[in-house]
């Protein structure tokens, strides 16, 4: 080996190794920021002061170093000094909006006190609140779920008349507000004759009755269902569905067996969505079934009636518990999906 091509091998050596470091440095402060804000928040509401006032010195001193490690360690290959600080610059914009994020929970948190904590854990009418949400979010998933598959296989598969008008209407409730959606249900059942005749005549009450509840969940998230299935299809190759047709399969059993399977992933982070999406919702609750106590009340509008009795901490720490619901669901669906969220 000849000297200048050694001396080059041992300079990008040396860079892997420092990036290497910058990695781990990185990697090590990132935990450090998570674990003490963590412990601090948990050490703020037990109401110990100095374990809590060491935990936020820690986090405010670790997640600036994290910032500049991370910053450091991106691999800008042989582009300069120019390239580092192009690099540099761009990552500065991120962290910028996940620090603003992280730390407007963390305010949140820090905000919650124990008093408010054993309010909500010993509170019947929250707990009554807290199983109603599961339980239609579960039912409005499982009913968004029957229509998501089919459909997203239809969206993707077949070109029929019309199918731009319905892939748009698809998206129509992901994008308007959602007080539209609560509006929308109120005035059909309320002022059509179809609407008063399942009310009346059927007897399937909707309007200010937990039912409603589903029928709003399903409405506002089965949207997020139908569109992921739908990406999920269009990225299963066609030409395995050909081979098993010619393989003596009907449509029905290439896609149970084919496209389903295939799909699964996708179809699954549709799921989740549309069920975090439905354990969250409420403006077309509060107008098209109201927020009665022990009735309609969800967890969602359990955050609106604290906060409009001055209960501020209480209704800081039931909006802990969504935005946790939230980021498991999303954390979850980054793994069980790959990138579905992102071709939504």
């Amino acid at each position: 080996m000849s000297a200048p091509n050694a001396t080059v091998n041992d300079a990008l050596s040396s860079r892997s190794d420092r990036r290497r470091l910058l990695v781990r440095a990185a990697f090590g402060l990132l935990a450090l920021f998570i674990v003490s804000a963590l412990v601090g928040v948990l050490a703020h509401v037990a109401e110990w002061k100095g374990t809590a006032a060491f935990f936020s010195v820690t986090m405010w001193i670790s997640f600036p170093l994290y910032v500049l490690s991370a910053a450091l360690s991106i691999d800008t290959g042989n582009r300069g000094w120019s390239g580092r600080l192009f690099s540099m610059g761009t990552f500065l914009f991120v962290a910028a909006f996940v620090a603003f994020a992280i730390f407007l929970v963390i305010a949140d948190a820090f905000y919650v006190n124990k008093a408010a904590v054993l309010k909500v854990a010993a509170s019947p009418y929250i707990a009554h609140a807290l199983q109603l949400s599961i339980v239609t979010s579960v039912i409005s998933t499982a009913i968004s779920m029957i229509f998501a598959i089919p459909m997203g296989y239809a969206l993707s598969r077949y070109p029929f008349p019309g199918r731009l008008l319905a892939d748009t209407i698809v998206d129509i409730p992901i994008v308007f507000p959602p007080l539209v959606a609560g509006m929308t249900l109120l005035v059909f059942f309320t002022q059509t004759s179809v609407g008063r005749w399942i009310e009346n005549d059927l007897g399937l009450a909707f309007v200010f009755q937990p039912r409603g509840i589903v029928l709003c969940q399903f409405v506002v998230a089965a949207s997020f269902a139908i569109r992921s299935a739908k990406t999920a299809f269009d990225e299963v190759d066609r030409r395995l569905e050909n081979v098993a047709l010619t393989l003596g399969c009907t449509e029905w059993r290439s896609f149970l067996r084919v496209s389903l399977p295939l799909a699964r992933g996708g179809v699954v982070a549709g799921a989740i969505l549309a069920w975090a999406r439905a354990f969250g919702i409420f403006g077309p609750l509060m107008i098209f079934v109201g927020s009665f106590r022990g009735k309609t009340e969800v967890l969602s509008t359990s955050i609106f009636l604290e906060q409009s009795v001055g209960n501020l901490e209480v209704a800081l720490a039931l909006a802990l518990v969504l935005i946790l619901v939230a980021f498991v669901a999303l954390v979850t669906v980054r793994l069980v999906g790959g990138g579905a969220l992102v071709k939504l």
